[in-house]
């Protein structure tokens, strides 16, 4: 279990420091494009920066319905990392049925942080969703033929 949690979090932090060097390496030539303006050469490194950035937003894939689920599960019973709440909160989801289960499961606690103060009513609530994107994985693997045996 341990082996997992900490998988997970390395690649959430090389995500996130992958991330803030190419930030910072888009600022650092903005800055120098600004600060030398005959060096044209180096606007060439900002478009490179900029078509990384959005290739990387456009390429990104949704987490699969139970990717999301453990994600809740985890949030709700407290098993947070450093960014999990961050990650959470800012998901990118395109897939219409799981940016609805993703939208409920914001609404009806609020803020992931304080989902462990739940009510059971409330955690009652998040575990139908959970239950729900369980299902709808199941659905989805049936369907396409990966959850069965050969």
């Amino acid at each position: 279990m341990w082996q997992t949690i900490l998988r997970d979090h390395m690649k959430k932090g090389t995500k996130f420091v992958s991330g803030l060097g190419c930030l910072l390496a888009v600022l650092a030539l903005l800055v120098a494009v600004l600060l030398y303006p005959r060096a044209n050469w180096l606007f060439f490194f900002v478009l490179v920066g900029i078509a990384i950035f959005l290739l990387n937003s456009l390429l990104a894939k949704d987490p699969t319905p139970q990717a999301l689920a453990d994600e809740i599960e985890r949030l709700l019973t407290g098993e947070l990392g450093r960014w999990d709440v961050d990650n959470f909160e800012h998901l990118g989801i395109r897939d219409p049925q799981l940016r609805e289960l993703w939208n409920e499961s914001m609404k009806v606690g609020g803020p992931p942080e304080e989902w462990v103060r739940l009510d059971q009513g409330q955690k009652q609530q998040l575990r139908e969703v959970i239950r729900d994107l369980r299902r709808l994985g199941k659905a989805r693997d049936a369907g396409t033929g990966q959850g069965r045996p050969c």
